[in-house]
Formats: C-alpha cells, sequence, structure tokens
C-alpha cells in the first residue's frame, strides 16, 4: 500500500510539474515563427479579410509580448487573436491530446448549458446538482454580467467566416463552460445571479467535470435517427433533412439516397420542397454540387476558381494528404497572374439539371451550424434564386469557404497543433449586392426563444409550413363568389 501511495505521489508531482512548466522566450519566438510561416505557405487566402499591412502590426505586437517565459495556456491564447483576424471558421487551433472546447480545465467547469440571444443568456440544463430553474435568465457570473462575458470570448473565437456571428452563438450554446475556463479560469464554485417570473435571485453553484457534461450531453441525445430523410406529409409537402454531406458505410449511401428520393418527389407530384440543412457543418464538395443538380431548372456553374497558397514544397515538415503531394500539387494546379488554382474539381464546369430535378418552391432551413459545404451549397441556391430561406445566417461565408484539404502541423515547443485549410473555394456567379464576409442571410430570420428549446418545438419549420400554407391558399382558385358583408 505504502508503494502504490508513494507511486500516485511521484505520478501526481509530475502531472504538477508539466502543468507548471513555462516556455521560454526562445521557445516560443521559435513557435511564434514557425507558426507565421505555416499560415503563409498554406492559407490560400491568409489576407482575404485583414490586410497584410494589419497582419504585420498584428505579428509585431504578437512577437513583442513573447519576451517572458509563458505557460502553454498564456501562449494559447496570446496566439489566438492571429487566427481570429483570419475569419476563416475552418481554422484549427488544438492543444494535442485535448479535446479542442476544453483545452485546459477538466475539472472545476460552469455547471449550466446556457441558451445565448444577442446579450442575454438562459438556463437550458443543469450539467450537475446545481437544480438552478431552466428557462431563468442568467444576469451573472462572479460579478460579471453575461453580456460582458459575451463581448470577452467573441474576439476569441473562430468558429465563424467573415463577419458572421451566429455560429459563435451556436459554439456558445453548446460549449460555453469550456470556453468560460480557457478565458476566465476554473473555479470550484461559481456565484451566480438569475431572474425568474420577473424576481432577481443570487446562488452559488458547484462546479462540474467535463466528463459530467459529456455524460449529459449523451444522455440527453435525440432518438437516433438516418442523417439522411425524406418526409411527405398529408398535404403534399416534403421535407428533406440532410444532416452532412458525407458517406457512411454503416448507414446511408449519400448519392443514391438523394437519387431516390429525388424520383419519389417526382413520382408523387409534390410542389413544395423543405430541405432542412441545420445543424449541418459540411462534407465532401462534390456532394453539394450533386445536391443543387436536382435543384437548378438551368445549366449552372457552382464555382468560379479554387484558390491554392503555392505549387512548391513547404518550407517545413507537417502532414499533409498523400493525393495532394503525389497527385494535385503535380498534375492539377495552374499559375494564374493571381497565384495558383485547383482546376480539376467537377463544380468548376457547367452543370446541367438532373433528369429528376425538383421543379417547385424549396424552403432552406439554415442556422449557424450551416457551415462548410453546406453554406456553398445555400450560396449556389440563394444566388440563382431558387430558395427561399428561413431560419439564421449562416456560419459559413456566402462568397469564399476555405476548406477542403489540411495540412496540420504541431509546434515543437508548446505542443499546440495548427490546422489550416489548403483551398480558397470562390462561388459563381454572386450578385453584387452580397456584402463581403456576410453569411447566407435568411429571407425569414426566425430566433427560437428558451421556451421553444425546453419544450423542443422548432419554430422554424413551423413557420415554413405555415408560409406555404398561405401561399397556397392564396394561389388556389376560389370555390365561389366571395359572400358579401
Amino acid at each position: 500500500m505504502k508503494t502504490r501511495n508513494l507511486l500516485l505521489l511521484i505520478l501526481l508531482s509530475l502531472n504538477l510539474q508539466l502543468f507548471a512548466q513555462t516556455l521560454s522566450p526562445d521557445q516560443l519566438q521559435a513557435d511564434f515563427a514557425l507558426f507565421r510561416k505555416v499560415l503563409q505557405e498554406v492559407h490560400p487566402q491568409m489576407y482575404r479579410y485583414t490586410s497584410k499591412q494589419q497582419f504585420d502590426s498584428l505579428f509585431a505586437a504578437t512577437q513583442a509580448c513573447l519576451n517572458r517565459p509563458m505557460t502553454q495556456h498564456e501562449f494559447y491564447k496570446t496566439m489566438l487573436p492571429l487566427l481570429v483576424s483570419l475569419r476563416d471558421g475552418h481554422i484549427k487551433w488544438i492543444v494535442s491530446g485535448k479535446d479542442e472546447h476544453y483545452p485546459f480545465f477538466t475539472d472545476s467547469l460552469f455547471p449550466l448549458k446556457l441558451y445565448f440571444v444577442g446579450e442575454k443568456a438562459w438556463v437550458a440544463a443543469n450539467y450537475g446538482d446545481s437544480q438552478i430553474p431552466e428557462g431563468a435568465e442568467l444576469v451573472s457570473i462572479n460579478g460579471q454580467s453575461i453580456n460582458s462575458i459575451k463581448q470577452t470570448l467573441f474576439p476569441n473565437m473562430t468558429f465563424s467566416d467573415g463577419y458572421t456571428v451566429q455560429g459563435k452563438y451556436e459554439d456558445l450554446n453548446h460549449f460555453f463552460s469550456g470556453y468560460y475556463a480557457t478565458h476566465y479560469g476554473a473555479y470550484a464554485t461559481f456565484d451566480i445571479v438569475y431572474t425568474l417570473n420577473g424576481e432577481e435571485k443570487k446562488a452559488t453553484i458547484p462546479a462540474v467535470t467535463e466528463q459530467q457534461i459529456k455524460d449529459y450531453v449523451q444522455a440527453h441525445k435525440p432518438a437516433s435517427q438516418l442523417p439522411l430523410r425524406l418526409a411527405i406529409d398529408e398535404t403534399k409537402t416534403a421535407v428533406l433533412t440532410i444532416e452532412r454531406f458525407w458517406d457512411d458505410k454503416k448507414e446511408q449511401k449519400y448519392k443514391p439516397f438523394i437519387k431516390d428520393a429525388f424520383r419519389q418527389l417526382k413520382k408523387e407530384n409534390i410542389q413544395h420542397l423543405i430541405l432542412d440543412v441545420r445543424n449541418n457543418e459540411g462534407g465532401n464538395e462534390p456532394f453539394g454540387v450533386w445536391l443543387y443538380s436536382y435543384l437548378a431548372k438551368q445549366p449552372f456553374r457552382y464555382y468560379d476558381h479554387i484558390k491554392v497558397a503555392r505549387k512548391e514544397k513547404y518550407s517545413f515538415h507537417a502532414w499533409v494528404p498523400k493525393i495532394y503531394t503525389k497527385v494535385i500539387r503535380k498534375y492539377m494546379l495552374k499559375k494564374t497572374d493571381d497565384g495558383y488554382v485547383f482546376t480539376f474539381p467537377k463544380g468548376l464546369k457547367t452543370s446541367k439539371p438532373k433528369r429528376n430535378a425538383f421543379g417547385g418552391d424549396v424552403y432552406v432551413l439554415i442556422n449557424g451550424n450551416s457551415f462548410s459545404v453546406t453554406t456553398e451549397f445555400s450560396a449556389r441556391v440563394h444566388a440563382d434564386g431558387r430558395a427561399t430561406f428561413v431560419g439564421q445566417e449562416t456560419g459559413g461565408g456566402y462568397r469564399t469557404n476555405s476548406s477542403g484539404m489540411f495540412t496540420i502541423l504541431q509546434l515543437p515547443h508548446s505542443k499546440i497543433d495548427l490546422g489550416i485549410p489548403m483551398f480558397g473555394f470562390h462561388m459563381a456567379n454572386v450578385p453584387d449586392y452580397i456584402r463581403h464576409g456576410q453569411g447566407i442571410e435568411p429571407n425569414h430570420t426566425i430566433v427560437p426563444t428558451i421556451e421553444d428549446i425546453l419544450t423542443k418545438k422548432d419554430p422554424i419549420l413551423t413557420f415554413t409550413r405555415q408560409l406555404i400554407q398561405s401561399k397556397s391558399t392564396f394561389a388556389a382558385p376560389s370555390s365561389g363568389p366571395v359572400p358579401s358583408k
């Protein structure tokens, strides 16, 4: 027993030493220099939203801060403003071996699941035993207002393209406890102020662990459903749900499902199609092109061009997909006046509508987690005026999306993994009025309330059905004379 206790003390001592270990200025400067080199050689358009002059100033200011020893945590936070300035939701900055949302603290986490709208947040669930009433509005944590906390976190969150913010709201709704710990620290208890039925109350609530949060999420998962679903109701309105743009051999094959779904829509003579791509964070680019070919009414170009940073080999060692180094870099990159472009993808060529392409009215449901390939697809639909959009702005950018393949490098001293998307996808025929850095903005913005969240109501789908019904009623021929008053 004494030997076992001694071993535990030794292991604990080693862990504490690792946690408290600092990086020297020389180590920090070396990781910083490599970080900068990797961004400049890999990212397809580093200066898309932040000019080179602005970036040079940011790099200089950041480098000047690395003149003293820092912990891994301090270095991680010091570098975040550079990553956020890319305004690229695909960028990865992950402490090696850690969950990206809980990089430093796995115990002593904030115990409430929150739902954010604007400057406010409500309690959506208790991860532990605090039993704060669901639906209560949270006013402050440890003396700081919810809005001030949000204002601190937003500039340090990377999950959004361009100037969109809805993806950040979605991230806070799912991972607030991790973000709070990273930027405010871990506490055994939290002093909160909340209001319920107009009455302000105070409470001190105990922390939870990362495992408790994950156990709660697992226990409260919605009933299992296939990720690709088609439902046709008695009004002959179809709802096509696409939760992801990739194949899973254990579940469904994407292309055969889409082909069969649109064959059925034609057979049933469906005139109204609701396409639900909320919470679909993307997948394989060709799958978006494939789906749009079943909605298009005329030949179309999906992409205008696809940017890459360079054709030369990188000046550093990193993980790069073999198909890129063996095939794409050698045979599929073309030099232009504006750098290199990727020439192979089918979406660059003119595509024709499929045989069973849907010709009726389309309604696309979107939110902040509609991202990457989902946003590209939505942009093509929107640019061609092919659908009415309902919900909230996408987290992905309308004009451009950086994704495709990733170069991944671990900084040698800080042991933080940097993942950079290698292709910049530019959508074709984007309307001139689309602002630089915006997402796909819905024709009808519908924001679920905390009551909707708690009662599992879907106001976005309900509104869309009502929209279809009102349109059908308005368009329907009169069955007789209108009675006089």
